[in-house]
C-alpha cells in the first residue's frame, strides 16, 4: 500500500466525521452549507435544515379588500381575517454509496486539500441529486431514484388549490403559454414581477430565447448573442436543471422549499482488496412549497 497505513488512509479521508460517523450539528450544518454553494438554484430557493423529521411552513396571509371607511365613535363591525395556511415538511431518509480510490489519496498527500476535494465532489452530487428529484420525484414511479420522495411537480399535480395550465402540443411560450401563465396567477401576486421566476428546462429557455431571437429588433440579437437572462414581462425566465420539457413553473423562488435533516452520518470502510474506500453518507429529506395558489403549473 505504499507509503501509508491503514490508519493514516483513513485520517486523510477523514470527510467531516466524528466518532461512530455521526455528523455534529456544526459539521451538518457545513455539509449542508456547502452542498447549496454547488447549485445557484439552490442558493435562491428555501433550503430549510431539519433537526426532527418534520417542519410546518407557516406563512400568514391576510385576506385583500379587508378597509373600511372610518367613522369616529363607530367600530367597523368586524376584524381583518389572517390565515395562516399549513404546509409542512417531512423527511424520509436517503442513503448515497461512493467509492474512492486509494490512488487518489495517495496522489493528495495535504489532508486538508483532499478532505476540502472530497467535500465538494460528495456536495456536487448531493445537489444534483436533490435537485433532479425536487424536479421528477415520484413515489409511484418503479424508479429506484424517483420513488424517493415526491417532488414540487407532483406535489402541485395532486393539489387542487394550484393553478393550473395545459395547452397541448403548443411550443409558442411568447404568445401563448408564458401568458397564459401569468394570467392563471393571482394579481395579488403579480405586483412585483422581478420575485417571480419561470422555472423551465434548459432546452424550452433556449427555444424561448430564439423565438425572442427571431424579432427583428436590437433587444432580440441581444438574446440570442449574449448570455442575459430571458424574461417574460420583466420576470425571469431560468433553465433550472432537470426540469422536464413538458412541465413549467411560475412562482416565487422562496415559495419552494426543500428539508434537509441536521441528523446525518458519513461512515467510511476501507477496502483494501479493491483499493477503495467506501463511503455511506445517509440523511433525510422532504419538498414541498410554502402557498399553493403561488404556484402556476404549465403542462405542454
Amino acid at each position: 500500500m505504499g507509503a501509508f497505513a491503514n490508519k493514516d488512509l483513513l485520517e486523510k479521508a477523514a470527510i467531516l466525521t466524528s466518532t461512530g460517523g455521526q455528523l455534529s450539528p456544526e459539521q451538518a450544518k457545513k455539509f449542508i452549507s456547502t452542498v447549496v454553494d454547488q447549485s445557484e438554484m439552490l442558493k435562491r430557493i428555501s433550503v430549510q435544515p431539519m433537526s426532527a423529521n418534520t417542519f410546518q411552513i407557516d406563512v400568514v396571509d391576510i385576506a385583500g379588500r379587508q378597509m373600511r371607511k372610518a367613522t369616529e365613535g363607530t367600530d367597523p363591525g368586524f376584524t381583518a381575517s389572517v390565515t395562516i395556511p399549513r404546509r409542512s415538511l417531512s423527511t424520509v431518509e436517503v442513503i448515497l454509496p461512493y467509492d474512492i480510490s486509494i490512488s487518489f489519496l495517495e496522489e493528495n498527500i495535504e489532508r486538508e486539500q483532499a478532505e476540502k476535494t472530497l467535500n465538494e465532489k460528495f456536495a456536487a452530487a448531493f445537489a444534483n441529486d436533490i435537485l433532479d428529484l425536487g424536479f421528477n420525484g415520484d413515489e409511484a414511479s418503479a424508479d429506484a431514484f424517483l420513488q424517493i420522495n415526491d417532488g414540487w411537480l407532483k406535489i402541485a399535480a395532486n393539489d387542487a388549490n394550484v393553478n393550473s395550465v395545459t395547452n397541448t402540443g403548443t411550443s409558442d411560450w411568447l404568445g401563448t403559454q408564458f401568458p397564459a401563465m401569468l394570467k392563471a396567477l393571482p394579481a395579488k401576486y403579480r405586483r412585483n414581477p422581478q420575485e417571480l421566476v419561470y422555472l423551465v428546462s434548459p432546452d424550452v429557455e433556449e427555444d424561448y430565447r430564439q423565438q425572442l431571437g427571431g424579432r427583428s429588433t436590437a433587444l432580440g440579437d441581444t438574446y440570442v448573442a449574449e448570455a442575459r437572462r430571458a424574461r417574460y414581462h420583466g420576470i425571469d425566465v431560468y433553465p433550472a436543471p432537470f426540469m422536464p420539457d413538458n412541465k413549467q413553473l411560475l412562482t416565487t423562488w422562496k415559495n419552494l422549499y426543500v428539508g434537509i435533516g441536521r441528523s446525518m452520518r458519513v461512515d467510511k470502510f476501507l477496502n483494501a482488496r479493491k483499493r477503495v474506500i467506501e463511503y455511506t453518507i445517509t440523511a433525510k429529506i422532504d419538498y414541498n412549497y410554502a402557498v399553493s395558489d403561488l404556484i402556476v403549473l404549465g403542462n405542454v
